[in-house]
């Protein structure tokens, strides 16, 4: 089997290994990381990265869940969220609450709305996609 860059990479000392990924970030599209950068993030504990990589999947997990109960009926699930959004359980529903929040699904659902989330929200997700956090 021919020989290959991460067979020599992976015997790198973390310096000369940060130094690395700094040339190979610039060779990508000429985007100048400093070293400094790679090594503080090789350096890091690996309960750091850890702690992100649980995070993700429990985020997976929760997202699975919610996607199962919107599939299984779209109409609860929005009510489900709306009270969590006002903070009223479900079980201390007032008659008015009730009806608010039957009329409230019902323009919902009648304007067919793209999105649950507050427009804004959407909007703070997709303009540090795009900009990052400058």
């Amino acid at each position: 089997m021919p020989r290959i860059f991460y067979d020599d990479f992976k015997n790198l000392t973390q310096e000369k290994m940060s130094k690395s990924i700094s040339d190979m970030t610039f060779a990508y599209n000429e985007t100048k990381v400093p070293a400094k950068h790679y090594k503080a993030m090789l350096g890091k504990q690996i309960e750091e990265v850890m702690e992100t990589a649980t995070s993700v999947k429990l985020v997976e997990v929760i997202y699975n869940t919610l996607t199962s109960l919107k599939k299984e009926s779209p109409r609860l699930f929005f009510q489900a969220l709306l009270l969590l959004d006002l903070g009223i359980k479900p079980n201390s529903l007032t008659a008015e609450q009730y009806q608010a929040l039957t009329v409230t699904s019902d323009m919902y659902e009648a304007n067919k709305l793209p999105k649950v989330l507050d427009r804004d929200i959407l909007s703070w997700f997709n303009d540090t996609m795009k900009h990052g956090l400058a």
